[in-house]
């Protein structure tokens, strides 16, 4: 697909972005399901991401792709996050590379993290079909408790607890870091703290992209 077919899908597209933990999955399934959009999640494409991943091209990601799950949780949350916000950059390119097989004349629902606003905003979009769900720490660390793969990865660290500590800290300030950008640039934050049901939530994010007439 040629430059300017991407950018014509990104002119039309729904981006659903933010911070892990905060409901992006669930609403955009919901929403892909009732409209009938092309969807895109970034997670369903991580493997395949990282095993295309080089040494010279994707230094981070190689990096990632060969350390275990206690290399990578006994760093800081300062370098975690610093190496996340390269991780994302250089995967964009194997993203763009997914979205030029979709059919640029029907509207596409892309969502995920890695969908960061500077990223994002290279494109000529539509601002008002831009999202970022950032869940709050006490949120975000409730709800990543009660999924049973991450006691699977906890338990494979020497000291779980303070893996556990270091994954949810990297997560908060990946978070505040989401805000950040997206007020930089003028896209719309939704905050989840967990006063509001999903269906609500789902509801508001329709009112948003201009889906509910």
């Amino acid at each position: 697909m040629a430059d300017a077919q991407i950018q014509k899908l990104f002119s039309q597209a729904y981006i659903l972005g933010g911070s892990p933990c905060s409901g992006k999955s669930s609403i955009a399934e919901k929403l892909s399901e009732v409209h009938e959009f092309q969807y895109y999640k970034v997670d369903d494409q991580d493997g395949e991401h990282l095993q295309r991943c080089q040494l010279e091209q994707q230094p981070v990601m190689f990096k990632y792709s060969r350390m275990s799950w206690n290399e990578i949780w006994s760093q800081s949350p300062a370098q975690l996050l610093a190496d996340e916000l390269v991780y994302y950059r250089e995967r964009f390119p194997f993203i763009l590379e997914d979205l030029s097989q979709l059919n640029a004349e029907k509207p596409v629902l892309l969502e995920g993290a890695a969908f960061l606003p500077e990223l994002v905003n290279q494109f000529q979009l539509n601002a008002q079909l831009v999202v970022f769900m950032v869940p709050g720490k006490e949120f975000q660390v409730q709800h990543y408790r009660q999924r049973p793969w991450i006691t699977q990865i906890l338990n494979e660290c020497q000291d779980p607890a303070q893996a556990f500590e270091n994954w949810m800290e990297r997560d908060a300030l990946f978070a505040q870091e989401v805000i950040r950008q997206a007020d930089v640039y003028g896209f719309s934050v939704i905050r989840v703290d967990g006063s509001i049901e999903i269906t609500r939530q789902f509801e508001e994010i329709r009112e948003r992209f201009g889906l509910d007439g």
